[in-house]
């Protein structure tokens, strides 16, 4: 395993490096731009700066899942298939290195905003809303929940973070069976989107069926329960208080359902005729 995560890292870290410095760059100049108060530029400068940012990990997750096929089932993958690896140890170790990538990539894009945020808070004068909410949010937090709220709220994003990777390399692995291999790259593509409304669907569903959601008792932050088509009656004049987390069984289920099925294909049903 060590091998072959050794292996991902030295084939993959060019690109990553490519993914970061751009990621950077841009927001620098964004910054840059943001800082000078200058109608419409200073705006749009801000804009670019936050969509750098926020894109550098969802960005190197899709460019790891193209790795992941080109490697496993396209112009590599005969070399890959020959590998002396079980196919589901070689599939762990590029999902390892994926979830590896995207928990440093979250701290390497708040190491590019943070400075970014001082600089434009330098130049205008104010911090950067979005930065300022959650450095409030995060205070509120340490203040108001329990022991169990800040390492949930960490759980909560690792989890909304490492979802992604599963359900690409599923589409990748699944799309890349006889008969969808015939297509190509359509092939993942034809099964990312089908997975990506399957998901909506299911998570609509646990919701309805999970009513739970984190919201004020007093000055302290505890689970209520919560009710969907309530709050859908009720529309915008229905309490905002509260925050639903009854989508996280749904993607955690959906997450996993994905792996068990990408292993399983690894296991038997390669095709790269």
């Amino acid at each position: 395993m060590i091998t072959l995560l050794k292996h991902e890292f030295l084939q993959t870290r060019a690109m990553l490096g490519v993914v970061v410095g751009i990621s950077a760059v841009i927001t620098l100049a964004g910054a840059l731009l943001a800082a000078t108060r200058w109608p419409v530029i200073a705006v749009l400068g801000e804009s670019v700066a936050l969509m750098s940012t926020f894109l550098l990990v969802p960005l190197a997750q899709v460019l790891l899942a193209a790795q992941f096929w080109r490697s496993g089932f396209g112009r590599g993958g005969y070399l890959t298939q020959t590998l002396p690896q079980k196919g589901t140890t070689i599939y762990w170790a590029k999902m390892l290195w994926a979830w590896l990538v995207s928990l440093v990539g979250v701290v390497v894009a708040l190491a590019i905003a943070l400075p970014a945020g001082a600089l434009i808070m330098r130049g205008t004068g104010q911090e950067q809303p979005i930065l300022a909410s959650l450095r409030e949010g995060w205070s509120t937090l340490a203040e108001l929940a329990p022991g169990w709220g800040v390492p949930a709220v960490l759980a909560t994003v690792a989890a909304l973070v490492l979802v992604w990777p599963t359900q690409y390399f599923f589409a990748a692995s699944v799309g890349s069976q006889a008969p969808l291999n015939r297509l190509g790259v359509g092939g993942p593509i034809l099964v990312w989107v089908a997975t990506y409304v399957v998901v909506q669907v299911i998570t609509f569903v646990s919701f309805a069926t999970v009513p739970v959601a984190v919201g004020f008792s007093g000055d302290r932050l505890t689970l209520e329960t919560f009710d969907l088509f309530a709050e859908m009656s009720a529309g915008s004049t229905g309490p905002a208080d509260v925050m639903p987390i009854g989508f996280l069984p749904a993607l955690l289920l959906t997450a996993v359902g994905c792996v068990v099925w990408s292993l399983h294909s690894w296991k038997r049903r390669v095709s790269l005729v």
